[in-house]
């Protein structure tokens, strides 16, 4: 099931992914033979012998920044422009054809949809790609995809890193760090000790003495409790409606739920129970910026460089 579960997450971000780099070439007209990746500058790092991260840093966010600075006027310059400003009229014609199209253009019905921002669009595509890409990792760090999905994990997050930017997180005057990629490189994960009482989910007694089997489909009527959860597939928002008859498998349902411990493992039985932030010292703050930021925003870079492996 952990695995099946890691395919698709993994199918999901390289469709998106995809969808990316064929909105940045196709669409906004930039080659991606041109167009920097972690695997490129990668190579190149290791190929010039920029070994310290200032150095690696320096050509990172030169490549990347050329790289945005080229998409933003492309996308700036194609996006949806003025049919008017195309182009002078050279005909009556055509001159009687822009002029409609301008008066169209400016009585739209209220209910049209607006268009939408493509810079956003993108980048909203790109971090959903990379936040699917770290959950197959953490499902699929035992198997055959494993190096598969670490790599893409790699492309996607330098993809949003360098065209986008991401931030270190100041709240309550403590800097966190929340790079998807650096904290998916920390393989700790937190696993709870607990006992609870498991109900079937169609009869609500317990599972195993009530007369219902697991392989076997009966005929239920759908209801939601007072959370809206389905009794059916267990989801808040489905298409089930109350009072319509399914066949459905039963499932076990805990409740009466009692933790004892929660310990710090390598390998939680959830793979996504893993840490989602990590405070920042000021010791590592000083080390890494050669001063105390003071609440200032701080930009993180760390997605662009080489892999340094797992911690």
């Amino acid at each position: 099931m952990m695995y099946q579960d890691g395919v698709t997450a993994l199918r999901d971000s390289m469709r998106l992914y995809g969808q990316c780099c064929r909105s940045i070439s196709l669409t906004w007209g930039l080659p991606l033979a041109s167009f920097p990746s972690w695997v490129s500058t990668t190579e190149k790092i290791h190929r010039r012998g920029l070994w310290t991260m200032s150095a690696q840093q320096d050509f990172l966010v030169r490549v990347w920044s050329q790289a945005r600075r080229q998409l933003r006027a492309n996308i700036a310059a194609l996006a949806s422009p003025p049919p008017w400003s195309v182009a002078p009229p050279t005909s009556e014609r055509w001159s009687h054809r822009q002029y409609m199209a301008m008066t169209r253009s400016l009585h739209v019905p209220n209910d049209t949809p607006q268009p939408t921002d493509p810079w956003q669009d993108l980048e909203e595509a790109a971090r959903t790609s990379l936040a699917h890409a770290v959950d197959a990792y953490n499902f699929l760090e035992d198997s055959d995809l494993s190096e598969l999905a670490h790599r893409h994990a790699h492309d996607i997050a330098a993809l949003v890193g360098g065209l986008f930017g991401c931030d270190i997180e100041y709240s309550d005057g403590t800097y966190w760090d929340v790079c998807r990629l650096t904290l998916m490189h920390s393989r700790w994960g937190m696993s709870v000790g607990f006992t609870s009482t498991r109900n079937c989910s169609l009869c609500v007694q317990d599972i195993d003495t009530c007369q219902h089997l697991l392989d076997t489909q009966y005929d239920v009527t759908v209801w939601h409790d007072a959370d809206g959860t389905c009794n059916v597939c267990g989801r808040l928002n489905c298409p089930h409606t109350d009072g319509e008859i399914v066949s459905a498998f039963p499932r076990p349902v805990m409740s009466a739920l009692q933790v004892h411990e929660v310990s710090l493992v390598s390998r939680p039985r959830d793979p996504l129970a893993r840490f989602t932030k990590v405070e920042l010292g000021q010791d590592i703050l000083l080390q890494g910026l050669g001063e105390d930021p003071s609440g200032r925003d701080v930009a993180c870079y760390r997605c662009l460089h080489p892999c340094s492996g797992f911690g």
